[in-house]
């Protein structure tokens, strides 16, 4: 339906009714040189500018939408397939969903294209986010029905990035609870290992025992042990074949035992 036959189009602001849209959009003309920003892109670019050195999104206006946009963006530009959706990283910090489409005067003549930003996200900040999540998934440390006894439930691949948080992760604990004993179990590890992983796991059983606690090593299985065996490594704690096993070891060595009622 033609707009001008609408009622409510007649008179209408198309700058203030643009502000008002939630999108950040940009128009550019022919040259691709912007010539005009929405209020939402305009804070958008407050955010990002500062990567390029552009303080004031006013400072945009002028500038080439090649700033935003590599030679695949560019050839789009060129081409005939409009609109046109993409996924784009800018300045190496954000990504964020693009819709580039042509403008047309009334008379149907070509005069610029506009492009509709969604889903701006800083990447590097959403990974930070991602890494810390996953290390608080690392290694679950869980307390026993003995409060001076905790369990360290290893899982999955052994990296030195994971041992690193792991060794600090465990160390607070292990102050915070007085912990006596700590039992790291290993039945959920398949994966091959390193010297370097092994030397994280030593250093955290010595710096458990200046803590005055003391590390076991339980559900060591043979492919695990074997590793270890051909590589000439070792680590010097008191190890059990399982869970089962290395409670019994510390009940053991508290003075409890297993009575049934």
């Amino acid at each position: 339906m033609d707009s001008n036959k609408i009622e409510m189009f007649k008179g209408l602001n198309v700058l203030r009714l643009l502000d008002s849209i939630g999108e950040s959009l940009i128009f550019a003309d022919e040259n691709q040189i912007i010539r005009w920003m929405n209020v939402p892109a305009k804070e958008l670019l407050t955010k990002i500018g500062p990567f390029v050195k552009i303080n004031d999104p006013e400072d945009f206006i002028g500038v080439n939408l090649s700033m935003f946009h590599g030679p695949r963006q560019n050839g789009i530009l060129a081409g005939e397939t409009f609109p046109h959706t993409a996924h784009i990283k800018l300045f190496n910090r954000f990504s964020a969903k693009i819709v580039v489409d042509k403008v047309f005067s009334e008379t149907g003549d070509f005069s610029g294209y506009v492009l509709t930003w969604k889903d701006v996200s800083d990447f590097q900040q959403e990974l930070e986010v991602q890494q810390n999540m996953l290390k608080s998934l690392y290694t679950p440390i869980i307390g026993t029905a003995i409060d001076s006894v905790l369990l360290v439930a290893l899982t999955g691949l052994l990296t030195e990035e994971r041992m690193q948080y792991t060794k600090d992760a465990i160390l607070l604990a292990c102050a915070e609870k007085k912990a006596e004993y700590v039992i790291f179990d290993f039945t959920g590890i398949v994966d091959d290992i390193d010297d370097v992983v092994v030397f994280h796991l030593d250093q955290i059983a010595e710096a458990l025992r200046l803590m005055g606690s003391e590390a076991i090593f339980v559900g060591l299985n043979s492919q695990f042990v074997q590793q270890m065996i051909r590589k000439g490594l070792k680590v010097r704690v008191k190890t059990c074949q399982s869970f089962k096993q290395g409670v019994n070891y510390v009940w053991s060595k508290m003075g409890y035992k297993l009575v049934k009622i």
